[in-house]
């Protein structure tokens, strides 16, 4: 018994004294009477009164001593304030700056077809032009930089571009990216959270308005260095590095052999698809897990292919007329009047896609089978 406990005792004891065996036989007695208790049994009640107060006098202190020694409550833990990114510049206005001059067929070209409709192309790097109704009539939309990498869009309105300060090659680029949500009007810099100045960034893509990829690598480094695909969950505020990408199993390494990234990627659900240059030769990886990993899923059967993957198992050799339907196990011949071999090309869906060959842009409404030029803009 603690000091306290004992002065607590004393207190009790001088506050009410033990009950003797008279008062409990008189108690006893008085319980067991039958009928109506008579006046006399006053004192009796008086006395068990006493007894209550006493028990409850001792309950009110007892529990006053146990909160006492209790500690207090933990005050509520205030929530520690997630850390605030860093501030965006405001927004800077598209600026559109004509050509002055008709745009030659060879001059470079970057395209993006987010709808079976709708058609981005950027030209020169500095021209960028929208079409809605699949590349028959063009609108040049204002844009940013005085150069552009690439782009990429999701509908005729939002969509984001690349520029970047080249310190000395690509693979020492420091990148920008930039998003616009009204067709070029306006553009909002989001740096380049998470991605390195080293290595090349070739590939921009979004899937939807927050996931988005882009590949790192390089194209003239002795020995090779694996690629890696940057991924964003953020709509571009900040990017991840997946692991490093492995060679494929079969492949031996020539001397010089790099590994590039220079095909648009594209998801399909859940399963995203990249294509990788090997030494002229046409890989393609695939990721399951929103582009954490890739792995090696099959080789385009001919050299510079200008693969189209049309669906997550069919994929197009453009201009060879071979394709296959479970993703690259097998290959077979299937009828198409596409003209030219090497094409790269951009898919839209499982129907459109366009394929561009020396500044011309073809384009296919049914799935590979039939090709027609369309005007390219700007020229």
């Amino acid at each position: 018994m603690t000091p306290e406990e004992r002065e607590l005792r004393r207190a009790l004891d001088a506050r009410s004294g033990e009950v003797t065996p008279e008062f409990r036989a008189s108690l006893s007695s008085a319980l067991s009477t039958e009928g109506r208790p008579s006046s006399n049994f006053l004192p009796v009640l008086a006395a068990v009164a006493a007894v209550v107060l006493v028990f409850a006098t001792v309950g009110v202190l007892l529990l006053a001593r146990q909160a006492r020694n209790q500690l207090p409550p933990a005050a509520a833990a205030t929530p520690t304030a997630a850390a605030t990114p860093s501030p965006l510049p405001p927004p800077v206005t598209g600026v559109l700056t004509k050509p002055p001059a008709p745009i030659t067929l060879f001059g470079s070209m970057d395209l993006s077809a987010p709808s079976n409709t709708v058609l981005w192309v950027l030209m020169e790097a500095r021209y960028l032009y929208r079409s809605t109704d699949r590349g028959a009539h063009w609108e040049q939309r204002p844009m940013v930089g005085d150069l552009a990498l690439e782009m990429s869009f999701v509908s005729d309105q939002e969509g984001w571009l690349t520029t970047a300060t080249v310190l000395d090659t690509c693979a020492t680029e420091r990148l920008d990216v930039w998003h616009t949500t009204d067709a070029g009007v306006t553009w909002q810099s989001l740096g380049s959270n998470g991605i390195s100045d080293s290595l090349c960034k070739t590939g921009l893509y979004f899937a939807d308005s927050n996931h988005g990829f882009l590949a790192g690598s390089v194209n003239s480094q002795v020995p090779a260095q694996p690629a890696v695909i940057y991924r964003t969950s953020d709509g571009g505020h900040s990017w991840i590095a997946s692991a490093p990408l492995a060679y494929p199993p079969d492949y031996k390494l020539p001397p010089g052999g790099t590994m590039f990234v220079f095909a648009p990627i594209r998801a399909f659900g859940s399963t995203v698809l990249v294509i990788v240059d090997l030494n002229a030769y046409d890989y393609v990886y695939g990721s399951t897990d929103g582009g954490a990993t890739w792995a090696y899923v099959a080789k385009a059967p001919q050299p510079a292919a200008g693969l189209a993957l049309m669906t997550a198992s069919r994929w197009l050799e453009l201009g060879q007329s071979n394709e296959t339907t479970d993703a690259g196990a097998t290959w077979h011949s299937y009828p198409s009047d596409y003209p030219q071999a090497g094409a790269i090309a951009y898919v839209a869906d499982f129907t459109v896609a366009y394929g561009v060959v020396g500044g011309v842009i073809y384009r296919t409404v049914d799935g590979g089978f039939h090709w027609k030029t369309i005007h390219t803009p700007g020229t």
